[in-house]
């Protein structure tokens, strides 16, 4: 017995490595099968992703599963990974993120997938960042790579895209005619491709007209777009749509479209937790409110957007906004603050050339160094000033050159120049995508219209009686209280400075002369001290007859203070005016009041009319009032 019990011991010591490269084998082979089932299962939902259209994307999911296959990019095959690359760059795109779309584009072509679709895609989302960069040769270069591709794989949908960023190329590289060669053949394709196409092509072609500063068709077409979006209720991305609106608007000059239209674009932008496009949008309301000198409201805009850009590494949309920052702290006569953003700007610069819309930033920086005697300094930047508004200058005259080298080609009288031509086709584009729009359910809705239209025609004629009636009535009340109003009546102070502040406004929009007198009782005060108030409101409403008395039928006049009286002449020169009123004055301090005994009122005027220079009623007002109380009472006398 003492001899077996050792054999069997060592009989279990022989088997334990069996059983421990049995365990092993089972735990590998079993997480080699979780790992497989895992990336099925991603790669299943990278597929079912694709099917959904670029705009409906969910940011948070495309986030999460693109991490999770990135961290293990060698367990998939190179399609599935060129497949999650676009999806990131289009919800990186739909958030108007520029570098991320860059960046997962390079990463999506650089595995060199076999899906000729998703290749083409992912060209396509390269040719949007040339596009927003402005790099142009490389746009087009791009683009003739993609047609030809598209062609060959018989893709229509890339096709037309491709077309389109082809004609844009085209026509910043002053190429016309291909341009509209292009265009035709956009129009063409989207007759018979689905509208939410139509939005991406005419998006695309609204942004080249932008970008040629053609602001007014980049406004047509971008308000057609929007039209568009909500008749096909595609709104994911409505906050791009009304940004590219309000710069239209912010370069013609429509600030309160414009600022409307960036309000709607953080306010979806916000819906969508679309960060960078809420900074765009901040940008440009502060952009707005700097222009109408609103400054201080201007600073929480711009600095939001500031602190996103920043988190987001969107260096050049960052320096743009801290040069408006800049220029709005030192209006407001912040010059430390101002100054500091002006050497954070230079930092992050670093020695490169700011864009030519804000080259206004070298003439800030050279001002500072003045007025810190750096003078050496502030000439380097002023020289630097200079020649970006040489180079600005060149870029606008390159642009009407364009225009105006082809209205000196000989052409047919019949044909239109192919600048103007591809104008027409685009703006037609737009017309025909929204009125198929139009047109889609419309035998559906029919009876439902035609009911609606009839309810509110109903509703509409009891408004208008109703509104009809209250009028009349109030018209009948108005003119008895017009009958039974006493001769010394007059306009209160606030319904004097009310009427005088809208007649200024509608004397200097229409540039019609305005009158405007001002008349004080001079020695009020000793009046006041030496009779009661009843005494004192006996002798204003005889002042007050005399007054009414003296204008015509269409003059004014209306109580400011106590002792102060304000009369307005529409259409009548300062010599008109001055006679009337010398005249009144006259009366009043020539007449004897019976209740003020050896004291009579002794008054002065003047008299103004306001010019082309003169902005804010109450300034000019303030002039008027201050001249008659800095001088001495008039003289008159009676012959």
């Amino acid at each position: 017995m003492a001899t077996r019990r050792p054999n069997r011991q060592l009989n279990l010591l022989n088997l334990q490595p069996f059983y421990l490269v049995f365990f092993l084998l089972f735990t590998l082979t079993n997480a080699k099968a979780n790992t497989t089932t895992e990336q099925i299962f991603l790669s299943n939902q990278v597929q079912q992703l694709l099917t959904v259209s670029n705009e409906m994307l969910n940011a948070a999911t495309v986030n999460s599963l693109a991490e999770k296959i990135f961290s293990k990019s060698e367990l998939y095959s190179n399609d599935v990974i060129a497949k999650i690359s676009l999806l990131s760059a289009q919800v990186a795109s739909n958030q108007g993120d520029i570098n991320n779309v860059l960046l997962f584009t390079e990463k999506g072509l650089a595995v060199n997938g076999l899906d000729k679709s998703v290749k083409l895609s992912l060209l396509l989302k390269l040719a949007e960042v040339y596009a927003a960069r402005k790099q142009y040769t490389q746009l087009l270069e791009l683009t003739q790579k993609t047609v030809e591709e598209s062609t060959l794989n018989q893709n229509v949908k890339y096709g037309l895209l491709a077309l389109s960023y082809r004609s844009v190329a085209f026509s910043m590289l002053g190429e016309h005619q291909k341009a509209l060669a292009d265009l035709q053949q956009v129009e063409q394709g989207l007759s018979k491709s689905d509208l939410s196409e139509h939005i991406e092509s005419l998006t695309i072609l609204a942004l080249a007209y932008h970008y040629l500063s053609d602001y007014q068709t980049s406004l047509t077409m971008q308000l057609k777009i929007l039209k568009l979006r909500f008749e096909i209720e595609q709104k994911s991305n409505i906050a791009q749509t009304y940004l590219y609106l309000g710069y239209a608007y912010f370069y013609l000059g429509r600030f309160d479209d414009a600022y409307n239209a960036f309000w709607e674009a953080r306010k979806a932008a916000e819906l969508k937790f679309a960060p960078i496009n809420i900074a765009h949008a901040e940008k440009g309301l502060g952009l707005v409110l700097l222009t109408q000198e609103e400054f201080v409201k201007s600073f929480p805009h711009l600095q939001r957007a500031n602190q996103i850009f920043y988190q987001h590494n969107m260096l050049s949309s960052q320096i743009e906004n801290l040069v408006a920052l800049a220029k709005a702290k030192l209006e407001n006569n912040e010059t430390i603050e101002g100054n500091a953003l002006l050497e954070e700007i230079i930092t992050l610069l670093d020695g490169k050339d700011i864009s030519l819309e804000y080259v206004g930033f070298y003439r800030m920086v050279a001002t500072m160094y003045y007025s810190q005697n750096n003078f050496k300094r502030a000439y380097f930047w002023l020289t630097r000033y200079s020649q970006g508004l040489l180079e600005k200058y060149r870029t606008i005259k390159k642009k009407a050159g364009l225009v105006s080298q082809l209205s000196q080609q000989t052409v047919s009288k019949v044909s239109s120049l192919p600048i103007d031509e591809s104008k027409r086709l685009a703006l037609k584009l737009a017309e025909n995508s929204e009125l198929s729009s139009s047109f889609v359910g419309k035998y559906n809705k029919q009876r439902l219209i035609i009911i609606s239209l009839l309810s509110t025609v109903l509703i509409l004629l009891i408004i208008i009686a109703l509104l009809f009636f209250r009028y009349r009535a109030k018209k009948i009340s108005l003119t008895y209280d017009e009958v039974d109003k006493p001769s010394y009546a007059m306009s209160s102070s606030s319904q004097t400075k009310s009427y005088y502040q809208s007649l200024f406004k509608k004397a200097r929009h229409f540039q019609y002369p305005l009158g405007v007198g001002y008349i004080i009782i001079d020695n009020w005060q000793e009046l006041a001290f030496h009779f009661n108030k009843k005494t004192i409101n006996e002798v204003k409403q005889e002042i007050a007859i005399f007054i009414n008395q003296h204008l015509a039928e269409f003059d004014y006049a209306g109580v400011l203070s106590a002792d102060e009286y304000l009369l307005l002449f529409e259409y009548q020169n300062n010599k008109e005016v001055d006679t009337k009123l010398k005249k009144l004055v006259q009366a009043i301090n020539t007449r004897a009041f019976a209740n003020l005994g050896d004291f009579s009122v002794i008054m002065k005027y003047a008299i103004n009319t306001p010019g082309f220079k003169d902005i804010d009623p109450y300034l000019f007002l303030a002039r008027i009032t201050e001249s008659v109380k800095n001088e001495q009472p008039k003289k008159l006398t009676v012959s």
